[in-house]
């Protein structure tokens, strides 16, 4: 049997899926898988919240339930069918013993090196396959259903406890500037419905990316110091995921937009297609959006 390259099984997903979606944009009968996910991902047999590379997996499967072979079956289903996606999972390897102070008990110590990979399934591929006498298997969560006005409130108090500076122009342009650290936006206006989002949407998810990018500047994640053009390509895949990350935190319509695809498809053509970065920018992504949930936490403790 051959070796499993853990990494190129991660990264070969995500350019299968990004490419799906670049190519389908244009079909008429395209549906976006993200549409459909009103919490983020995660394994529902462990609770663990899809981070990352895998988030970004699952987003892109459009699978906000998911969870392995074993997993599904303590939950009461039998799987039947070849795994739907992988996600990567660290690789604990045992490095040592040491005495416990406190209780004199002998505990094993490990460490991690590098990662592998766990077959999953989502919830729609083993709803049909309930285990025979098994009490109360699980069923997906009620989402509370919130209107408009109330999640646009909610959104608004997630920006605004970032205590950013944000300025509005007329002029139609979004962007950050490093240098004097502010946001420029477009009044709200401006921005118009597409296809397969509002205008309210537009908004939203544009501020967000740009938000993202705010979180690179040297005083907080420090990760806008490269100045040439893979570095910039690089940087807009970070905020574009990221921004999809929060506007499924937020409750905001997580669809990529054709505009968008074809936005992310032109900046890894900048990337000469090395995959490869879709991985490393979802991790970057990951800690740009921790970074503002942070604050978030920060502010309500200053405010208690």
């Amino acid at each position: 049997m051959s070796k499993i390259d853990h990494n190129q099984r991660i990264n070969d997903q995500l350019a299968e899926q990004i490419t799906q979606l670049i190519e389908g944009v244009n079909s008429e009968d395209f549906t976006l898988p993200f549409a459909s996910l009103a919490v983020r991902p995660h394994n529902v047999a462990t609770g663990h919240r899809a981070t990352g590379a895998n988030a970004l997996i699952a987003m892109l499967k459009g699978s906000a339930f998911y969870s392995t072979f074993k997993g599904w079956q303590k939950l009461g289903y039998q799987v039947k069918s070849k795994a739907d996606f992988y996600i990567a999972r660290p690789r604990r390897v045992k490095t040592g013993e040491e005495v416990n102070e406190s209780t004199g008990d002998i505990e094993s110590q490990y460490g991690v090196f590098g990662f592998t990979t766990d077959a999953v399934w989502d919830f729609n591929s083993v709803r049909n396959n309930v285990i025979e006498g098994f009490e109360n298997p699980w069923t997906p969560p009620v989402i509370d259903q919130v209107d408009e006005t109330e999640r646009n409130d909610r959104a608004d108090r997630y920006f605004a406890n970032i205590g950013a500076d944000v300025r509005y122009t007329g002029e139609g342009k979004a962007l950050y500037n490093f240098k004097d650290d502010y946001i420029l936006m477009p009044e709200r206006s401006l921005f118009k419905a597409t296809k397969t989002s509002t205008a309210t949407e537009c908004f939203y998810s544009t501020f967000a990316h740009e938000h993202i990018h705010r979180t690179g500047h040297s005083s907080r994640l420090n990760r806008l110091d490269s100045k040439n053009k893979r570095g910039y390509a690089f940087e807009e895949l970070i905020a574009e995921i990221g921004a999809a990350m929060l506007c499924i935190d937020l409750g905001v319509s997580s669809e990529i937009r054709a505009d968008h695809l074809q936005y992310l498809k032109g900046w890894l053509k900048a990337l000469d297609d090395d995959k490869a970065f879709i991985k490393d920018a979802a991790i970057q992504a990951q800690k740009a959006v921790d970074y503002l949930d942070s604050l978030q936490s920060k502010t309500q403790q200053a405010a208690a």
